[in-house]
């Protein structure tokens, strides 16, 4: 049975790296042993705890329908969702299997670990990658949110992690209104102006409340409310007003006095591009974190998070304060919904990318790994977004299920909502840079 060839390629640096050899112990149950094929002392001398592991390994799937599964665990103890990672069915190419659990030490005893494949096979060697944690603990950390959710999404187990030393901003108004029986609650505003502007008024309260369920501190929480900024609004015609589309003129002033941090553009609210880059300035020099984190303008493709990375970098360049590392995330991607794949608690990785060049050169990676309670504090916290709840209806009621009772895929449902599947994972990935090169790098390519 042929499979499609697709490789997963990335401009991957690691900090170490070791031959792997994969040897099959038994063809029926699909079971595999890891050995270091070379540099065994220097591998068993590394501070393993310090590192994120990557397995670059040849990947075959089985079936046309159904995801591989490969599950990685110590002198073939049970298998389980939260040591399981998944992978496309019908596809065979270069893959990346997360080996970084919330037990880091295990990865000492790689002779130990013990795969077992369901719907794939493996190759028989392999690269096992390294990648030095950053140092998170160094300073601030500001996350750069595009929109309400975006942040949670991609890091509240993060954040939960490094409550005390975080600080959220979240860009855009997120106002728009396709239809009004698209509203959050039905036929609440008969006239769309209105539903326009409860819109924005409501994804505001949802960016400022939902991270105090982690931690954060209240005073380090805000919430800037530009809509309709697009590229061109920051480099080439800064000082253009953009209004919405729907009202004209949308009052984020309002919303604004609630920050905390005092921003240049808070008296007199004005929608440019300018006005964004020097908010974002204001904040770095105010808060002087030492990490950022902003979508991967490379990867995600929604417009306005390709803008949210464009407008850090033109600040980081403009600000008299340099932070150390830009952590890069990545919430949508293009033609696939489903990833990260697998249930609820499964194991991730880096986002499908195909494309070992990059406008930022070569990068690293950071897996922070999620306890099983931060995970369903996650689902809680993306239960308060009200941009993620989603309608019932009677044919996803009868396919979950089905899922769930009769094929008993493991998946646990908790939402209507795909986000609730694919976001609540043991893992949250980032690519990380130095945020020099990521601001010289990303404005240079404009």
């Amino acid at each position: 049975m042929k499979m499609e060839q697709i490789d997963y390629q990335y401009a991957l640096k690691a900090d170490e790296q070791y031959d792997i050899t994969i040897s099959l112990e038994s063809s029926s149950k699909c079971q595999y042993k890891l050995n270091i094929a070379s540099q065994q002392e220097h591998f068993q001398a590394l501070n393993v705890t310090d590192y994120t592991w990557l397995l670059e390994f040849s990947y075959c799937a089985q079936h046309k329908k159904k995801q591989g599964r490969i599950a990685v665990t110590d002198n073939e103890a049970q298998i389980s969702i939260e040591n399981s990672q998944y992978f496309e069915p019908n596809q065979q190419g270069i893959r990346y299997l997360n080996l970084t659990s919330e037990n880091s030490q295990n990865i000492s005893n790689v002779s130990e670990k013990t795969l077992f494949c369901d719907n794939c096979s493996l190759s028989e060697t392999a690269t096992l990658l390294a990648f030095k944690k950053p140092n998170l603990s160094a300073g601030p950390i500001l996350i750069v949110a595009p929109h309400a959710d975006d942040a949670e999404l991609a890091a509240y187990g993060l954040y939960q992690d490094f409550a005390e030393q975080v600080w959220i901003t979240t860009i855009n108004a997120g106002q728009n209104v396709q239809k009004l029986s698209q509203q959050y609650i039905k036929d609440l505003d008969s006239d769309m102006c209105d539903a326009v502007e409860r819109k924005a008024k409501i994804r505001a309260w949802n960016s400022r409340t939902t991270p105090l369920l982690a931690g954060v501190d209240y005073n380090h929480i805000s919430y800037l409310g530009y809509y309709n900024i697009t590229q061109t609004c920051l480099y080439e015609t800064p000082h253009e007003v953009k209004l919405d589309t729907v009202i004209g003129q949308l009052n984020s002033q309002k919303e604004r006095s609630f920050n905390h941090i005092n921003l240049p553009n808070d008296k007199n609210f004005i929608n440019t591009g300018q006005a964004l880059i020097d908010d974002l300035v204001s904040l770095i020099e105010q808060i002087k974190p030492s990490t950022i984190l902003v979508t991967d303008p490379e990867i995600d493709p929604h417009h306005e998070h390709i803008v949210a990375a464009h407008a850090v970098a033109l600040a980081i360049q403009k600000s008299d304060y340099k932070p150390d590392n830009v952590l890069l995330y990545v919430n949508h991607l293009r033609e696939i919904k489903k990833f990260p794949y697998g249930p609820e608690h499964a194991r991730t990785a880096l986002s499908p990318w195909y494309n070992s060049e990059s406008v930022f050169g070569e990068y690293s990676c950071y897996s922070h790994q999620l306890s099983m309670n931060t995970q369903k504090e996650k689902v809680v916290a993306l239960d308060s977004m009200h941009d993620l709840r989603s309608k019932n209806r009677i044919e996803k009621n009868i396919k979950q299920w089905w899922s769930k009772k009769i094929i008993k895929s493991g998946y646990q449902f908790y939402s209507n909502h795909s986000y609730f599947q694919t976001h609540i994972k043991s893992n949250e990935v980032f690519a990380v840079i130095d945020a020099f090169e990521f601001s010289e790098c990303l404005c240079k390519e404009r």
